[in-house]
């Protein structure tokens, strides 16, 4: 799916990277931390950590809320 404008916006507002941005709209795809790696050619780890940051910038504590978050921007 196309990236719109509301998600990009709702990115830069949280001062989320590039590579944070990728994994944030794959989580708010419901997608699990093993596919994110597998499609972005990042170890699990680091796609953990990744997750670990977006979430503290984005103050949410889950996946569920990150897809409460994202998907109304679209």
């Amino acid at each position: 799916p196309a990236v719109s404008a509301g998600q990009l916006q709702l990115a830069a507002e949280h001062g989320l990277t590039n590579r944070e941005t990728d994994i944030l709209l794959l989580l708010a795809q419901g997608r699990d931390a093993q596919f994110v790696s597998d499609a972005l050619y990042l170890s699990r780890n680091t796609v953990k950590s990744y997750q670990k940051s977006i979430y503290a910038k984005l103050g949410v504590h889950s996946k569920q809320e990150i897809i409460e978050l994202v998907v109304p921007s679209l």
